[in-house]
């Protein structure tokens, strides 16, 4: 369904399912809710700000061409603030499409097309799906790109992560980009920020690019299964973010984050960084998908 939001950037998009419901903005492609059997499972900022004039905080944004500040261009590029197009709309199916613009043509001036599909699954699980090609007949580009999944949780110091990232190396962005491993255990947030804070010297935060990392991740608690997400092997890398009390903090960096916002939110992104930027020749396509079943809340 798609109906006009006075209270929002664009019109909504809503699917729905027997046991699950999503709703996108035009706006940036912007997944703003995704509940399974009446339970929200991705945060949102109660600060986010819904008028178009800025990126919306939490969800799920769309990083491209630029993913974070990984390049020349603006953070994140362009996707997020951009009007897409509905091109397709079924109950549980949804797909919009992005095209050059005057403004992608000022940041970015390069002939693409992208093409989103969001998808509720028979299981209520959410199938995110986005391709990109290069509509040129002779010009190559590059880009990097992220899905910037906001994961909602009762208590982030309870939560325990497994799979893809042990054992890997990452870019510990709040440690100046320090190139370290990850043991091969769980990973937990709040030793994690502390971990990275002590090596860097100030308050912690986890901010880090596992690059080429696995593609199947868990999310427990206790030994309950909260989220299984896995990623298609097109995205190499994957990142890891929690502000805890290092980053996000007050109204200068963090003007749209909630200042406890860390206590119920981690970010799990599959991820094209610059260490493994794709090209694309004139014609060519890049497809990549990221999945999010979920269990107990």
């Amino acid at each position: 369904m798609q109906t006009p939001d006075p209270s929002g950037p664009s019109d909504l998009i809503t699917l729905s399912s027997s046991t699950a419901s999503v709703s996108l903005y035009l706006f940036g492609a912007h997944i703003t809710s995704y509940t399974v059997n009446g339970q929200e499972r991705l945060w949102m900022s109660s600060l986010a700000v819904l008028d178009g004039t800025k990126p919306i905080r939490g969800g799920v944004p769309i990083a491209f061409p630029q993913f974070a500040d990984e390049g020349e261009l603006k953070l994140h590029g362009f996707a997020r603030e951009s009007l897409w197009s509905l091109t397709s709309l079924e109950p549980t199916k949804a797909v919009l499409t992005l095209a050059p613009n005057t403004a992608s043509k000022e940041m970015w001036d390069n002939e693409f097309e992208l093409v989103y599909t969001v998808e509720l699954q028979d299981s209520g699980s959410l199938l995110l799906n986005m391709r990109v090609k290069n509509t040129s007949e002779s010009s190559a580009f590059s880009f990097t790109a992220c899905f910037h999944t906001y994961f909602l949780f009762q208590e982030t110091n309870t939560v325990e992560l497994s799979g893809g990232l042990g054992g890997k190396t990452y870019i510990d962005k709040c440690d100046g980009r320090k190139k370290k491993q990850q043991g091969d255990g769980p990973v937990v947030i709040p030793a994690e920020a502390t971990r990275s804070g002590r090596d860097a010297g100030k308050e912690g935060y986890v901010d880090r690019i596992y690059t080429n990392s696995g593609q199947s991740f868990v999310f427990a608690r206790s030994g309950a299964r909260l989220y299984n997400v896995t990623q298609s092997p097109s995205w190499p890398d994957t990142t890891l973010y929690n502000p805890w009390l290092g980053d996000k903090q007050g109204p200068v960096i963090g003007p749209d984050f909630d200042d406890d916002g860390y206590k119920k939110m981690i970010c799990l992104e599959p991820t094209i960084s610059k260490e493994n930027a794709v090209v694309l020749n004139g014609g060519e396509m890049w497809e990549g998908s990221q999945k999010i079943e979920v269990g107990d809340f």
